[in-house]
């Protein structure tokens, strides 16, 4: 499965996705439609979950070590 995503998202495909994504946040901002407070809890909150998934990641993905037994 990560395999496939990798495979999909090229460098040159993750640079489209960046500029898109900036310039539709731009233009909604610009145009009133969402206030920077609001990217920012959105922003707070979607680092908020990476963090828990690194943790977890870590957590299910290190053994005990040999002074832990």
């Amino acid at each position: 499965m990560l395999s496939k995503v990798n495979r999909f998202l090229t460098p040159p495909r993750r640079k489209a996705i960046y500029g898109i994504v900036t310039a539709a946040v731009v233009g909604l901002i610009a145009f009133g439609i969402i206030t920077t407070d609001q990217i920012n809890g959105v922003v707070e909150g979607i680092v908020s979950i990476l963090t828990a998934l690194a943790t977890l990641m870590a957590f299910l993905n290190t053994g005990a070590g040999p002074a832990d037994q």
